[in-house]
């Protein structure tokens, strides 16, 4: 697990495009690239989301989860490029809708550690989400 992850899940409703080596590395789970991949209107493709969600997300007791962690596309590798994820603590998610779509992310933002929760419980988030992980 990344030491900057959270395990809000907010980067699972990020759009995400994928390119040829990412569609041949989660291709190599046994998944067909129709199962994962969508078009945009430039003939981009994306990873797939369901309900607003990355299609791969998985919510785990507290923590957002990657069911295909080990071969997430690069740009999920990637992100966010920096100490800790502060994601959770942009304010557009301090004025969301309570709908049902929101219930979700409003859930996960409440039990996500921030830049400022100490080293020691934001090891103890990373370790119960490996333990999560597990079950994928």
């Amino acid at each position: 697990m990344p030491k900057n992850c959270t395990f809000c899940g907010l980067c699972c409703t990020l759009v995400v495009r994928l390119s040829d080596s990412d569609i041949k590395r989660i291709e190599k789970t046994g998944r067909k690239k129709e199962e994962f991949a969508i078009a945009d209107k430039d003939g981009r493709l994306l990873l797939k989301r369901e309900n607003g969600w990355c299609i791969f997300f998985k919510c785990e007791g507290k923590a957002g989860l990657c069911t295909i962690y080990d071969c997430r596309p690069e740009n999920c590798r990637d992100f966010p490029g920096k100490r800790m994820c502060d994601l959770a603590e942009n304010t557009i998610y301090r004025h969301m809708s309570d709908n049902e779509e929101n219930r979700m992310i409003m859930q996960l933002l409440k039990n996500a550690p921030t830049s400022a929760t100490p080293d020691e419980k934001i090891k103890k988030a990373q370790e119960n989400a490996k333990k999560a992980l597990e079950f994928f």
